[in-house]
């Protein structure tokens, strides 16, 4: 018996079990690896960053010139009826005409008022935001999956739990059994003894299917069929050295919502100076070749052609047109509400890190005492169920110290997973899940 005990509380600890013969080992760091793999929303933020890293461009911005070729041609047949001061006449039915026209144009703004600067400036932050959106994607992926792994493995160490529990309910049987069969105890011992060995065979059966939909939860972040089996690790790694200065010294620099944020207000002052820019006057460089040939088989002209360069300078200043300074207004309304968002984010994501620290913090503690009351109470069923042998405890004592083992498996599950999963969110939350996992 207290052989069986100690494997049991093996089983629950280490840090590495063996895989199930006829199943594969599916550990957190490949089920995250295969989870960014597959995930579709998060190909969907890498193509749109990809987009956002075209459009960063001195086209784009407006910097660089526009060159045109156009070309055309058109063919008439007209009746012609000319009269000439000289008393000349010419009617003619049927006369064939032909145009031809062609044209090379360039077209170059010269000074928008440094708007072209600034669009470039913001195209480079919009790039940056996208490289920041597939970041905060992947983090979300992580926190997702450790989060679902560790609740299968919450849900095996408490199915280890029912079936080990199974093992001594039964052994408890057999004493019930023997001792009736002797005498030595009455029928409603034994009697008990089965009622308490088919309840734990019914939270064998609710145990199974809570796995199942665990690993199906799972199944669904890594693309997987939804009822694909494998084997979990059989503990959960906790780092118990998080400090809770170092996590709110680690906010700013590393939480992506806010660092998207700080870039979003850079965006808004930008957007400032373009609307700005519209006050200064725009000087455009225009330059071109342009051919123009006209033939006739009758007329003034049989052959009338022109060719040849075409330079130029334009300027445009629009002195009033009623809304420009109303949006340079809105903009910077705009900007401000921006700033808000930021500190508003900022106070709010503190207050999470400091909640999920508090979780941590009495999760480590919880798992610590957890994993003691389970090494006790294990023993407190070892020495109980030796009395109830030697007819020197009743059936009573053997049950309470059965449910005080029952309860400690399962909180002592509970405990880890709290701390894992508190752990997540402070990692996820200070934007470390990236380097740490």
């Amino acid at each position: 018996m207290k052989k069986l005990l100690l494997k049991t509380f093996l089983l629950l600890l280490v840090s590495n079990g063996h895989a199930v013969m006829g199943q594969s080992l599916l550990t957190l760091q490949s089920a995250i690896d295969t989870a960014l793999y597959n995930n579709l929303g998060l190909v969907i933020s890498r193509n749109e960053a990809l987009i956002a890293a075209n459009n960063l461009s001195l086209g784009n911005a407006g910097m660089l010139p526009r060159l045109d070729l156009n070309a055309g041609a058109n063919f008439a047949n007209n009746n012609l009826k000319q009269e000439f001061n000289t008393g000349v006449e010419i009617n003619k039915n049927n006369v064939g005409s032909k145009a031809y026209n062609g044209q090379l144009a360039l077209n170059w703004t010269l000074f928008d008022g440094t708007r072209m600067f600034v669009t470039y400036q913001k195209l480079e932050v919009l790039k940056n935001m996208g490289e920041l959106y597939v970041q905060a994607r992947t983090e979300e992926i992580i926190s997702d999956v450790i989060k679902s792994y560790s609740e299968i493995v919450r849900q095996k160490i408490l199915l280890k739990g029912t079936l080990n529990t199974i093992t001594l309910y039964e052994e408890r049987l057999k004493l019930a059994n023997t001792r009736l069969m002797i005498g030595k105890s009455p029928r409603t011992e034994f009697l008990q003894a089965s009622i308490d060995l088919n309840v734990q065979k019914s939270a064998l059966l609710k145990q199974t299917t809570a796995l199942k939909a665990a690993k199906t939860s799972l199944n669904g972040l890594l693309l997987k069929p939804l009822n694909a089996d494998y084997e979990v690790s059989d503990s959960l790694m906790i780092n118990k050295t998080l400090a809770l200065q170092d996590v709110l010294n680690g906010l700013d620099a590393g939480n992506r919502q806010l660092l998207l944020l700080q870039m979003l207000e850079e965006q808004r002052v930008l957007e400032i100076k373009e609307q700005q820019s519209f006050s200064y006057p725009r000087v455009t460089l225009n330059a071109g070749y342009n051919f123009v040939s006209n033939s006739s088989t009758q007329g003034l002209f049989l052959v009338n052609q022109s060719r040849g360069p075409v330079a130029g300078f334009t300027f445009n200043w629009n002195l009033f047109n009623g809304i420009q300074r109303k949006q340079v207004e809105n903009t910077k309304l705009v900007h401000e509400n921006s700033k808000l968002g930021y500190e508003n984010a900022r106070v709010s994501l503190q207050t999470m890190v400091i909640n999920a620290w508090n979780r941590y913090k009495d999760a480590i503690e919880l798992a610590d005492n957890e994993s003691a009351n389970y090494k006790m109470a294990g023993e407190y069923l070892y020495i109980t169920m030796e009395r109830f042998k030697l007819n020197e405890a009743t059936i009573l004592e053997l049950k309470d110290a059965q449910v005080s083992h029952e309860a400690s498996v399962i909180r002592l599950a509970n405990t880890l997973y709290d701390a894992k999963t508190a752990e997540t969110e402070l990692f996820f939350l200070t934007g470390r899940l990236i380097k740490s996992e």
